[in-house]
């Protein structure tokens, strides 16, 4: 591989309007050491969600929803559901980020807002309103929708120095009965989050970027 495998603190873009959030890209890891002893306040939590909130979205529909669970009976059941993994019950926080598999909850508001603003007229808005009603549920539209949301969440705990670390190990069909997700969403996505209990084993190598990039066809 040409490129490195992972970027120090201090190495960032030269061509970065941002380099601060090119650093948090960088150097943002997932891990298991989490502090049991710490948790995170309910005023942080209420703003990773807020920043989770500001991913793109497909029409901005914005379709997630986010299930903090911290009670630790609560807990103990969802480290359960995610087949032990203790890492969960020592970051004292556990998120489920789910998906609307269908456009309509939104719609309307979203859709009237778009005229308010200018943006279309009343009258495509009535109709844009009417196609989400009648669409179909589509499982793709909620899994990548939320998965941008996800994303952002990870980046803003990082930035508070905060770990969070998105699990897909997870009976998803348990976590959405024992949450009573409604049944026009799908969870997507199980993130523990908390204060780092320190240091992490060394981040394995990173596939290059002469590897991955394909200009104009694969």
């Amino acid at each position: 591989m040409t490129d490195q495998t992972f970027a120090d603190a201090d190495e960032v873009a030269h061509d970065a309007a941002f380099p601060e959030t090119v650093e948090a890209i960088r150097t943002r890891r997932s891990g298991h050491n989490f502090d049991p002893d710490e948790d995170v306040s309910e005023e942080t939590l209420r703003e990773l969600v807020r920043d989770a909130t500001y991913a793109p979205s497909a029409f901005n529909l914005q379709p997630w929803e986010f299930i903090a669970v911290r009670d630790d009976e609560r807990l103990d059941r969802l480290v359960e559901l995610a087949y032990g993994q203790e890492h969960l019950r020592d970051a004292g926080t556990g998120v489920v980020v789910t998906g609307h598999t269908t456009p309509e909850r939104n719609a309307e508001r979203v859709y009237r807002e778009w005229a308010e603003a200018g943006r279309i007229t009343e009258e495509d808005a009535e109709e844009r309103i009417e196609q989400a009603m009648e669409s179909e549920p589509d499982r793709e539209f909620a899994v990548r929708n939320a998965s941008l949301a996800t994303e952002n969440f990870l980046l803003s705990a990082h930035a508070r120095g905060l770990k969070a670390t998105p699990m897909g190990g997870v009976d998803f069909d348990g976590v959405a009965e024992f949450l009573d997700i409604p049944d026009d969403q799908v969870p997507v996505v199980l993130i523990a989050v908390g204060p780092s209990g320190g240091e992490e084993v060394e981040r394995l190598p990173r596939r290059g970027v002469d590897e991955v990039l394909h200009v104009d066809e694969y």
